[in-house]
């Protein structure tokens, strides 16, 4: 317990310190926070670990977090611009798809992996996008709910990627029923998210 209390007091004052530099620097604080991960932990230095308390702090972060998120979106805006965030959210995973899967070819990778490759770096982060967003005071505007509402499409259609690379790299052939189920799941929570959001708008 003492362990887990001094890393959690190490990481918010680094996390802090790191995130105020880098408003000085007019930076997103998230980079500082993210630098110091990687200084503090296994990729460098090493003193700070990952353990079942802290993963449940962090994973409660992120929940709180998206909740901010979804508080302070729009949804009129939203209702507006989600053709805008659909054709993002597509160029978003086209084009690391075919820059990273041809640099991998290159680099001698057959088509199967080189694909995966690309389709990992199509990947986004809401979390990261909603901090950004909303340090910057525009996760009500236009270009921040088109921004967000790409990257949650974005990581849509990434899963559904994912899933038919893991695949295939795996066994070579696509596993229509799991891609079946996972589409469905897909398709429920986005009808599901629609009805609530036509609703309450």
């Amino acid at each position: 317990m003492a362990t887990f209390i001094i890393s959690l007091c190490a990481i918010l004052m680094l996390t802090t310190v790191s995130g105020l530099a880098c408003r000085k620097l007019q930076l997103p604080e998230v980079i500082g926070q993210i630098l110091v991960g990687i200084i503090c932990g296994p990729a460098l230095l090493n003193v700070l670990h990952m353990s079942d308390s802290l993963s449940l702090f962090s994973d409660l972060g992120i929940i709180i977090l998206m909740f901010l998120g979804g508080v302070g979106c729009d949804l009129q805006l939203l209702k507006k611009y989600s053709k805008a965030a659909i054709i993002i959210a597509c160029m978003g995973v086209v084009f690391p798809v075919a820059v990273m899967g041809g640099v991998s070819l290159l680099f001698g990778f057959k088509p199967i992996p080189a694909a995966f490759i690309g389709v990992v770096f199509s990947a986004t982060s809401v979390s990261i996008s909603v901090a950004v967003l909303k340090e910057a005071g525009l996760l009500d505007s236009r270009e921040g709910v088109s921004i967000l509402g790409a990257a949650v499409a974005d990581d849509v259609i990434g899963v559904i990627l994912l899933s038919v690379m893991s695949t295939l790299v795996n066994t070579g052939n696509v596993d229509v029923m799991g891609l079946g189920l996972i589409l469905l799941k897909q398709v429920l929570f986005f009808v599901a998210a629609v009805v609530v959001i036509v609703w309450v708008a």
